[in-house]
């Protein structure tokens, strides 16, 4: 398997995450409870100065600017959320929603050296070339002060001690607290610091198990959420650290749907969300890989020794051994994954393949031009009359509409035989007419859970979530399967124009 395959070099750049997260815990900023004033100097002053800087000088401003250690830890860990970083981004700098502008969100405030930051004294700084990042470091500081005259480019200690009284007010944007995912990301370097990881070859290795996970996201038999290992989870990282943009182009490319990171669950308990569900990618990759998930040296390590705490720990090569009675999960080590967990996000309507325009009525008879699409729903909504991608919501509002319309033509069937009988009087006809009725009774009984169950996908958090249904529906609609794996019945899944109101072929 060509591990070139990503346009970004992973084995080279997860490396410099590596050695990335070692400086930062060098100088305590990981291991550190970081302060309102960080929050406040990196949503209140380093977005708006990098955005600044990216809209007065695209082409080469972004590589001038390589931010202090804590604003780099924050930006590193709300970046780790991409997609809800990128509709932060979008909400807060007014970016639009058309097509043409796209592309361009993805590629604003995104370091062009995710990797390096900089310190008052960079000798020990193990990630800052002078060399390469001398004359960059003193330009971002000069256009940092030209743009703050007021504000310290490096965080005040003094200035923390006067803000402790704020640490209560809010550090969530837009839903994403950034400091919270600081604190879980805190110990990621602990669970990536066994010698396997200064492995070259075992890097290698991640990388091509780190494709196939992400083409398992395709996989219709997957379950409600893929957790990786965390020689994979590393390797994830670097992927969207390195560059959003980039990233959602190789994901559309693999699995033809954004993936989204999300490292909010830690319960580790065995009959938890998050050890089921890995239980489940570990049956599910068997079954398509006809290989073991578990890697030596690349699952969970336990949580991280007190040791760990202390700036020097990045120094030492500590061998640490576990005591049996030392951590709570001291039964999942080795044979566990990471705490991240693999998710749809939906896509946009405008982006490409989201929506296919449909083709003329064909001149030929008997040939329909608009046969069934693998993945798309047939019909009319926002941008007209095509095939809508299940990926986007806009796909279950023209499932729902066509539900609704096979909904009022039972009624109306219901209706006209209904009236048929009470006006011929024939003794006969009744006996026919009930189980009709019955029949359609239940047809439209079927087709009102369906829109029930529709309306629960699109008002779900992304294409792939788990929906709970009610039990009811599902014994109804005799569902053998997820919901997620979007198969609802031959009329509406993945249909083309073979029916309907807006059958052009």
């Amino acid at each position: 398997m060509n591990v070139d395959q990503f346009s970004n070099g992973l084995v080279e750049n997860s490396k410099n995450h590596l050695a990335f997260l070692r400086s930062l815990h060098k100088e305590g900023t990981t291991i550190t409870s970081l302060r309102y004033e960080s929050f406040r100097r990196y949503s209140q002053l380093w977005l708006p100065f990098v955005h600044r800087q990216m809209t007065q000088n695209f082409n080469d401003a972004l590589v001038n600017l390589i931010p202090p250690d804590d604003i780099a830890w924050l930006w590193h860990c709300h970046r780790l959320a991409p997609y809800r970083y990128v509709q932060y981004i979008k909400k807060r700098f007014g970016f639009s929603e058309d097509a043409d502008d796209s592309r361009n969100i993805f590629k604003v405030l995104e370091p062009t050296h995710p990797f390096v930051f900089q310190l008052k004294n960079n000798a020990k700084n193990e990630v800052f070339s002078e060399q390469i990042h001398g004359l960059l470091s003193k330009h971002t500081i000069k256009l940092f002060s030209e743009m703050f005259p007021n504000e310290n480019f490096f965080l005040d200690l003094n200035e923390v001690t006067k803000c402790l009284n704020e640490d209560k007010l809010s550090t969530d944007l837009l839903g994403f607290d950034v400091i919270k995912s600081c604190e879980r990301q805190a110990s990621f370097l602990w669970q990536v610091s066994g010698p396997n990881f200064c492995n070259e070859d075992f890097l290698y290795q991640g990388v091509k198990n780190y494709i196939k996970f992400v083409k398992l996201m395709g996989n219709k038999s997957k379950p409600q959420f893929l957790v990786p290992t965390y020689q994979i989870d590393l390797i994830w990282h670097t992927h969207i650290l390195a560059s959003i943009a980039k990233y959602h182009d190789d994901n559309m490319k693999f699995s033809g749907c954004p993936l989204e990171h999300d490292d909010s669950l830690n319960d580790r308990s065995e009959d938890g969300v998050l050890n089921l569900n890995f239980n489940a990618t570990r049956k599910l990759w068997r079954k398509v890989y006809k290989e073991e998930y578990v890697v030596s040296g690349g699952m969970y390590r336990g949580e991280p020794p007190a040791e760990y705490f202390k700036e020097d720990w990045a120094y030492k090569n500590m061998e640490y051994t576990l005591h049996q009675n030392e951590f709570l999960a001291h039964n999942l080590i080795g044979q566990v994954g990471a705490s991240s967990h693999a998710k749809n996000v939906w896509t946009s309507i405008d982006a490409s393949d989201a929506f296919i325009p449909a083709n003329p009525r064909s001149t030929t008879k008997g040939v329909n031009a608009n046969k069934k699409k693998e993945g798309y729903i047939f019909g009319k909504g926002n941008k007209g009359i095509g095939y809508y991608s299940l990926n986007t919501r806009e796909s279950y509002d023209v499932l729902i509409k066509r539900l609704q319309a096979q909904i009022q033509s039972e009624t109306y069937i219901a209706i006209c035989w209904s009236c048929l009988s009470i006006f011929y009087h024939f003794p006969f006809f009744t006996p026919c007419i009930i189980p009709i009725n019955i029949a359609g009774g239940c047809k439209i009984k079927k087709l009102k859970d369906q829109v029930e169950v529709a309306k629960k996908r699109r008002d779900a958090a992304g294409p792939i979530d788990d929906t709970t249904m009610l039990e009811e529906i599902g014994e109804r609609l005799r569902i053998k399967q997820d919901i997620t794996t979007n198969n609802y019945d031959t009329f509406a899944s993945a249909c083309g124009a073979t029916g309907g109101a807006y059958d052009t072929g």
